[in-house]
């Protein structure tokens, strides 16, 4: 009885011992909990493939740390970016263009980063073009990194330029109206063009990328509208008198980029990052060259992708956030495969981003870059903008009046802006 008894505590203490043993080994086994980052983007295109690659090697150098990439049409991100952070439930990491910081700034939801640029291993401030550089400040505050720069430029059909007689692609007005007029083919005199020579894309992109060129302006130095401002009737102006002589589609044509990819248009501006688009392509030669100098100076629109993270973080969270975004910016020489101009300088000299003729071909015009407005009712401004290049292209109205209409809208928006600004304070 004794020795009954005896031996089954003997083999309770052995359960007991082996328990404890096998509890230790798989802590042991399993480590450290990682740090687990959402990322949430819009690259749901070839770029996302590009990301994707670029996370993965981060999380193999990484290993306390996993980053899982989320992504969704720039279209609809916003709304989703919003809601989530107002339920508190918003991804620890994420990208914002640079235009829409005013808005997610004002929302407290980007969180200060200005520290990511200071210290032994900090990302250099003086690799960074200042005007980029300003579009992530606010005030003593840093809230982004910029990832790129991806700015409007042109591309041509390398095949049509040729048949046209062109040696290469336009550089200013002269040569820009006369290559949109040489490329033209017509099945018959007087016919409309089987091929056109240029052809508008997103409208107002387009519009955007000449004001620089004319010395205008989207806000005065009150931070009022001033999209009636002269540089920018001139800019419109020029863009429908495309149209009055016939060197564009008509508006209802809808050619634009679809052309280009076709073969019926030779020459499109848009943005670097149509580049992989293209690389879809077997058969379309292409070429990218920085936007004509219509104006008096060169110049083009342009915008970034800006690595954020969000506010309340913990520290080891937020330090590891800190640690991938400072990676991504280290390599993005891999990121701008994808179709973009490198935010940074040295990554600009390098031998590697000199070997990609458009990408490079397109980062000449960065010291010439403007921005969209920067403002919270960005998208309003950009509506009346919208409607304005409408009405000048479809020869409703002039620029100068279509631009009129939209300057007072838009300032109605701005002032509306500000009063629910001063009611919130």
């Amino acid at each position: 009885m004794i020795g009954m008894k005896a031996s089954l505590g003997l083999l309770a203490l052995a359960t007991v011992l082996l328990g404890a043993m096998r509890t230790d080994c798989t802590a042991v086994a399993a480590g450290p909990k990682k740090i687990e980052l959402s990322f949430w983007n819009g690259f749901t295109g070839p770029d996302g493939r590009t990301m994707l690659q670029l996370i993965r090697r981060f999380n193999e150098a990484n290993p306390d740390v996993q980053v899982s990439m989320q992504r969704m049409d720039w279209a609809t991100y916003y709304n989703k970016l919003m809601v989530a952070a107002a339920d508190g439930r918003g991804p620890e990491t994420f990208v914002i263009h640079a235009s829409t910081l005013p808005r997610m700034t004002r929302a407290g939801f980007v969180a200060d980063v200005t520290g990511l640029f200071e210290g032994k291993d900090c990302v250099p401030t003086s690799d960074f073009d200042p005007y980029v550089l300003n579009q992530v400040r606010y005030g003593s505050r840093i809230v982004g990194i910029p990832l790129d720069i991806h700015p409007q430029g042109l591309f041509c059909n390398r095949e049509l330029l040729m048949k046209a007689g062109l040696a290469a692609p336009p550089r200013n007005r002269e040569e820009f109206v006369r290559a949109a007029g040489a490329m033209q083919e017509r099945r018959s005199p007087g016919g409309r063009p089987e091929v056109w020579g240029f052809a508008l894309t997103l409208w107002r992109n387009n519009f955007q990328s000449l004001i620089p060129q004319f010395g205008g302006r989207f806000l005065d130095e009150r931070g009022n509208a001033d999209l009636d401002h002269p540089g920018n009737v001139a800019a419109l102006e020029f863009l429908g008198s495309l149209g009055k002589q016939g060197l564009v589609p008509p508006p209802e044509n809808g050619l634009g980029w679809v052309g280009y990819r076709q073969k019926k248009v030779g020459m499109v501006w848009d943005g670097v990052y149509m580049l992989g688009d293209l690389k879809r392509l077997n058969d379309l030669e292409y070429v990218g060259a920085p936007i004509p100098q219509i104006g008096p100076k060169p110049g083009t629109m342009a915008d970034s992708h800006v690595l954020c993270v969000r506010e309340g973080l913990s520290a080891a969270t937020r330090s590891a956030a800190l640690r991938f975004h400072r990676y991504l910016s280290a390599n993005s020489i891999q990121w701008a495969e994808a179709g973009q101009v490198p935010a940074r300088r040295s990554v600009r000299r390098t031998p590697e981003f000199r070997a990609m003729p458009l990408q490079y071909a397109f980062s000449h015009q960065v010291p010439y870059v403007l921005y969209p407005a920067r403002t919270t009712v960005l998208f309003e401004l950009t509506t009346e903008i919208d409607l304005a290049v409408e009405k000048v292209m479809r020869g409703r109205a002039t620029a100068a009046e279509a631009l009129k209409v939209a300057n007072e809208n838009a300032q109605r928006f701005i002032e509306r802006d500000r009063r629910e600004r001063e009611v919130r304070s």
